[in-house]
């Protein structure tokens, strides 16, 4: 069966899918990709129906959300009315129970996850859903989640945060409070109580709750009576939490959805957008902010691998010093759609007043606007297309009739052809979108430029998109920057707010900040929130305008309280910082959490930072880990890396090696060096990856040469060794000397100790000192000791007793026995005569005769040198072999070397 409008938009319909109380689904093909297709039962046809439709058509146009059920358009064909959806082919969630699809507690986790990204979604817009089960949690082919049949939703109030009627919903779902109130009182604790029951569903994997009670008035009181359903054994800890979190009594006990979100999810490409073709996509290809980076990074300190122990990713973060966030492209287009908004309104006045020959035609932008929004980006930070937009507004002037599918192509081709600038323009933006006709960018560009020619400003602003991107017509920075301009003195906002870009970025024409900060402020002062940030940005640098941290909270203010989260994290930065503001983390918490709730993945990872240190709320890793995890899904770098670290060290997650190497290995071919180095380090323990030297010395290199030290330090030890690669004391020389070159404490001492033994260099006494000595300041224990026995010796040094003891004092602190064996013979009562090599054979002597493997290693050295002692080659292999025997490197090396000489 086909049904066929006159724009020659086609629908082919396929197999049943499904039915429910107002009509059947269908899968069906809709300009040539998979849709489904809802239609009403037109014996069902009433006014309240009619109402219900445009209620549904309203709140799904309004929802754009990559968790939720996205609106294609509305056909009428005779008495059948039909909404068109994307296509969810996985089915319900229902079915995947009922089919065993969803049975890997990873699968449930994810998909609650999803449900919770829905959830706070449409919560944050004000809106309950009322019906939340699993028959309306589609899924697609990946699994992944698509929220559905808002028929029964409601916005809430603006001063009461709840609904009040009667009851709706299917009645095993409902929360206890609305199963005996006379009026029940919707909110979106209701809604978290269903999601429990959904969460039940996946866990029990069975699909109606309460089976062995018949009656629902049973049900009813079994439920406000405290009795819940009975979860599995095997239900992991955290699931269960979170469950009997949203069953609790007391609707406020219950959480929020945004605070639901399993912290141990996978992910089924989240960070993917479904974004084909739209606008938003055009500009975020073809133009480019200035670097727009953004938060505080978090790069952990990493642990240097010794000769004696492997190392392990620190447990603390460090944060960089904040930088400000331009506002991003996507967000930018917002006020593209507004302006468009704007536009479509004024000339749908103009033609309501115009000409009788046009009274009698249905206004061609209100046919555009709802015959398909189905191309616009989804993108969780909320972004609303034009189309939606002046389809909402203009849905009560149609709402008797739908004929304006019908006619949208062929009425604005022959407005066109006339002339019709707004009509060249819409067509324009149907070839653009394929939509009622096939895509063709060569062909929108055509009627762009057509419309912009006559001073169109949305096609200006369109074209100059085109012309930026290369899409149907040759790339030019240039051509984009002209058209632009036109649009942008027309007072077109987002074409101000692009314009600014350019001359901020110096692309397409001559760099200029003041240019860039005069458009800014024409599109901010008309309370465009991305140039609004962008503004406040140019103020936080001083470019373009006088350097004013206040300027700059001025605009972000602005922005952020309209809902931009690029201004919120910008507002959260400067909060935490104090610049512009007094400083306060509560403060920051607050922004940073509006953003992130938005799915800022920058906002995200500063959140998760602000919890871990306590900062402006509670302590606790394991909000820190569930705000890494969802910026990590999202790729932001240092949130991945900060998530290793914390499954490393089993912070506020369950340890493991595991999802540390997996996180790790993400960050570290993005090129993050301390993750390449944590990397290296699993490899060689073979901890959550197969062991292998040659893959530690591939991540080592790939660290070591963006002059990460710890990984320099250890690449020189895999050399030295002849671990993973060719050995070479050349190599590992050289890998050292770029780690001490740098500071690194232990591979000062590990440098010290080549000149000490003679190891890949030509032995020298006094560059051993001088290592030892550059170890020891910063502390290196085992650098004080040898530094101390440089002194107790004289090696390199005029021998100094009062040197020596005060360092191994301080290794002696540490808990070094041999330094704490030195301390006490050097201030024992019976010595009193000066210090002399016989002395420093007769301490290190009685250490070795006691075990100390150092004493042991320094009266090898005596005989060796045949200080304060006879040179004794055989008695210095004696004391070298025993000190080896306990696991002393250098001894090792020292008895190899006598013996090959």
């Amino acid at each position: 069966m086909n049904l066929e409008s006159t724009s020659k938009t086609t629908l082919e319909i396929g197999k049943f899918l499904g039915a429910g109380h107002y009509g059947i689904v269908h899968q069906c093909r809709y300009n040539a990709r998979k849709a489904a297709i809802k239609e009403f039962r037109p014996h069902q046809y009433t006014k309240d129906l009619d109402e219900h439709i445009e209620h549904e058509i309203r709140l799904l146009q309004r929802l754009q959300c990559r968790y939720i059920i996205q609106f294609y358009g509305v056909f009428r064909k005779g008495n059948k009315i039909s909404l068109v959806t994307d296509l969810a082919e996985g089915g319900s969630l229902t079915q995947a129970i009922d089919d065993s699809r969803v049975t890997d507690w990873a699968v449930k986790k994810r998909i609650a996850q999803e449900i919770a990204y829905g959830l706070g979604y449409i919560h944050h817009e004000g809106i309950i859903h009322r019906d939340l089960k699993s028959d309306n949690v589609l899924l697609t082919n990946l699994m992944e989640v698509r929220l559905c049949d808002f028929g029964l939703a409601v916005v809430k109030k603006s001063c009461g945060g709840h609904t009040t009627g009667m009851m709706r919903g299917t009645f095993r779902w409902l929360a206890p409070e609305l199963l005996i109130a006379e009026k029940p009182r919707y909110t979106d604790k209701s809604d978290m109580y269903a999601f429990g029951m959904v969460m039940w569903e996946m866990a029990a994997m069975c699909t109606l709750p309460f089976k062995a009670i018949e009656s629902n008035d049973m049900v009813a009181k079994a439920v406000h009576g405290g009795e819940r359903e009975q979860l599995p054994a095997n239900t992991p800890a955290d699931y269960r939490r979170w469950v009997e979190l949203c069953w609790e009594l007391d609707p406020s006990a219950r959480p929020h959805a945004h605070e639901m979100i399993p912290v141990d999810a996978g992910s089924s490409e989240q960070c993917a957008n479904s974004a084909a073709s739209s606008i938003c996509d055009l500009y975020a290809t073809s133009l480019e902010l200035a670097p727009a980076v953004t938060t505080n990074t978090s790069e952990h300190d990493t642990a240097p691998m010794s000769s004696s122990s492997t190392p392990s990713p620190p447990e603390e973060p460090t944060t960089a010093p904040p930088e400000t966030k331009f506002a991003s492209i996507h967000h930018m287009a917002e006020l593209i759609d507004a302006d468009a908004q704007v536009s479509v309104e004024e000339i749908a006045r103009r033609r309501k007043s115009s000409s009788e020959q046009r009274e009698s035609q249905p206004s061609n932008n209100l046919e555009l606007a709802s015959q398909d929004v189905s191309q616009v980006a989804r993108t969780d930070s909320m972004t609303k297309s034009w189309f939606q937009t002046t389809s909402r507004n203009g849905l009560a002037a149609v709402r008797s009739s739908f004929a304006w599918v019908l006619n949208i192509f062929h009425t604005n081709q022959q407005a066109a052809e006339r002339g019709d600038p707004e009509a060249q323009f819409n067509l324009g933006w149907m070839y653009f979108k394929g939509q009622g006709v096939e895509q063709s960018d060569v062909e929108a560009v055509k009627w762009f430029t057509k419309a912009a020619i006559q001073g169109y400003p949305n096609a200006q602003l369109y074209l100059g998109a085109m012309c930026k991107s290369g899409r149907g017509v040759e790339q030019s920075d240039i051509e984009a920057v002209k058209w632009y301009t036109k649009a942008a003195i027309q007072e077109n906002t987002a074409a101000q707010t692009f314009l600014g870009a350019m001359y901020q970025t110096g692309t397409g024409v001559e760099q200029s900040d003041i240019e860039a900060v005069k458009w800014f402020i024409k599109a901010a002062i008309q309370e465009n929130t991305a140039a609004q940030t962008c503004l406040g940005t140019m103020y936080q640098t001083g470019r373009g305008v006088e350097q004013s941290d206040i300027g700059a909270v001025k605009w972000f203010t602005m922005a952020a309280i309209q809902g931009d989260p690029d201004a919120q994290l910008n507002l959260g930065l400067m909060c935490e910082s104090g610049r512009g503001v007094e400083q306060s983390d509560i403060e920051a918490v607050r922004w940073y959490t509006k953003a992130a709730i938005q799915g800022d993945p920058d906002a995200q990872l500063n959140l998760g930072l602000m919890c871990e240190s306590g900062r402006g709320v509670e302590q606790s890793d394991v909000e820190a880990v569930k705000w890494y995890t969802k910026a990590a899904i999202q790729g932001n770098p240092n949130a991945q890396f900060n998530l290793g670290v914390m499954y490393f060290n089993g912070r506020g997650v369950e340890h493991s090696d595991i999802e540390a190497a997996k996180w790790f290995t993400k960050v570290a071919i993005q090129g993050n060096s301390n993750a390449q180095f944590n990397l290296g380090v699993l490899y060689i323990a073979g901890r959550g990856v197969e062991q292998s030297d040659i893959e530690a010395v591939k991540w080592f290199t790939k660290a070591a040469i963006q002059g990460n030290p710890d990984a320099q330090l250890n690449l020189g030890l895999m050399c030295e060794s002849g671990r993973g690669i060719e050995q070479s004391d050349i190599e590992m020389v050289r890998w050292l000397t770029m780690a001490a070159s740098q500071g690194h404490a232990d591979a000062q001492n590990g440098f010290g100790w080549k000149y000490d033994l003679g190891q890949g260099v030509k032995q020298d006494d006094r560059m051993a000192l001088e290592w030892y000595r550059k170890g020891s300041a910063q502390g290196q224990e085992n650098a004080e000791g040898n530094l101390a026995s440089m002194y107790e010796l004289g090696f390199g040094v005029e021998a100094s007793e009062i040197q020596a003891l005060d360092l191994f004092r301080k290794a002696a602190d540490k808990g070094d026995p041999d330094a704490h064996f030195h301390v006490q013979w050097l201030t024992s009562p019976d010595r009193w005569q000066p210090y002399s090599d016989s002395d420093a054979a007769e301490v290190n002597r009685t250490g070795a005769e006691k075990g100390y493997v150092a004493a042991q290693h320094n009266l090898g050295r005596l005989y060796e040198r045949g200080r304060g002692v006879s040179m004794d080659k055989d008695q210095a292999l004696s004391w070298y072999r025993k000190a080896a025997e306990q696991g002393h490197i250098g001894s090792q090396q020292r008895m190899e070397f006598l013996q090959t000489k």
